[in-house]
């Protein structure tokens, strides 16, 4: 310590007690044990995804991109949660939540779908693509929330008017708000760009949601 007149030194600082570390030393246990639960509950119940689930999937795996099986893939360990980029465990939160809600557990699909949303909150906007925003605008909807929905699908078509994706998930927004004329007309589009495309368009994105595709091309025909 320092005398406050001449600055000459007067003594030692007093330590601290160590209770005075208590708040620091508790708040980061509290983090640590929030994180350990949240990579517990994203890993917890994985089973290997299967072709007519709800709107799972974001961007493939290697396994499945070179077109081998997924038996065995599941959610990642907790050493590879900790250094997934943001976008990775915002699409792995939402096929979590797609699943939950799939599975009829809408009350963990919910915690999921929260978490999902405030992931992709944190994603940088450069690597929100398409994908991104489909899986944005599916969980919105599920969550109630239209109007952020159709800005997602707004979004899509901007940048891809014709794309597979921003067609569903505006037909879908559509479907939410009863108009059953705009629903009709995107799937009208949608079938009518396949159609052109000579089936559905060999690209990663369209890949992990194919099935999806299939079955709304079959909606109204």
């Amino acid at each position: 310590m320092y005398c406050a007149e001449c600055g000459k030194a007067v003594g030692a600082r007093p330590s601290k007690p160590a209770n005075a570390f208590m708040p620091w030393i508790l708040a980061a246990a509290a983090l640590a044990l929030f994180s350990f639960v949240i990579a517990i509950l994203v890993q917890r119940g994985s089973v290997p995804r299967t072709g007519d689930m709800t709107a799972t999937g974001g961007i493939p795996t290697p396994r499945e991109a070179s077109g081998g099986s997924t038996a065995d893939a599941g959610m990642p360990s907790l050493e590879e949660l900790s250094s997934m980029t943001p976008r990775q465990a915002a699409d792995r939160l939402f096929e979590r939540a797609m699943r939950e809600h799939e599975g009829g557990d809408y009350e963990r699909a919910s915690f999921f779908l929260d978490m999902g949303l405030q992931a992709y909150a944190a994603v940088p906007s450069d690597d929100l693509d398409a994908d991104a925003r489909f899986h944005m605008g599916l969980m919105q909807l599920l969550m109630g929330d239209s109007t952020a929905a159709r800005l997602s699908a707004a979004d899509i078509g901007d940048a891809e008017p014709d794309n597979l994706l921003g067609l569903i998930l505006s037909a879908r927004v559509a479907d939410f708000a009863g108009d059953e004329t705009a629903a009709s007309d995107y799937r009208r589009r949608l079938r009518e760009e396949v159609e052109e495309e000579g089936g559905i368009p060999d690209r990663p994105d369209y890949e992990s949601h194919r099935a999806l595709i299939e079955r709304e091309l079959e909606v109204g025909t």
